[in-house]
């Protein structure tokens, strides 16, 4: 197998796993997959160039993940009860650009999430931007970016993550 095609089956892997995390609701696992100045980030407008200038649907570093997290698993956040049940659907894995060098590695892919909850089903889906980084012979996230198609337009608000 040659390097290339090896890098992507670590990465889509890896991005399966992310999926899978979320869906099984093991969210201090995939909370490590992230560096610990690691970023998720949901823009509200497409084209958005950053979180900081512009109002954005979520933006969370370490200490706002482990807020949320926190939340979920409360016994007294009634608005999650019952917890919704999602399955993440993760295609078109495309590397852009990876630098051996400094284990960089920026990948684009396409999701569709599926919410289910109250006999209530939605979907959301878009563009996924991952900045990976290899630490310690493991990817990391240093950066993830979920652009949703209908960002902009009227949106039920999603009680987990994209």
């Amino acid at each position: 197998m040659s390097a290339e095609l090896a890098l992507h089956h670590r990465v889509s892997q890896f991005l399966f796993r992310e999926a899978r995390l979320l869906d099984e609701r093991r969210f201090e696992e995939w909370n490590a997959l992230y560096l610990d100045d690691g970023e998720y980030w949901a823009p509200a407008t497409p084209g958005q160039t950053d979180p900081f200038n512009h109002v954005s649907l979520i933006y969370e570093n370490q200490l706002l993940r482990k807020v949320r997290i926190a939340r979920f698993s409360s016994p007294v956040a009634y608005s999650l009860q019952p917890f919704p049940r999602t399955a993440h659907l993760v295609s078109n894995v495309m590397i852009d650009r990876h630098d051996p060098a400094t284990g960089d590695i920026k990948v684009n892919s396409r999701f569709l999430m599926i919410e289910y909850r109250r006999d209530e089903q939605r979907f959301y889906g878009g563009a996924y931007e991952h900045d990976l980084v290899e630490k310690d012979g493991a990817l990391r996230i240093r950066r993830k970016k979920a652009d949703l198609v209908n960002c902009e337009g009227p949106l039920q608000s999603s009680r987990v993550y994209f």
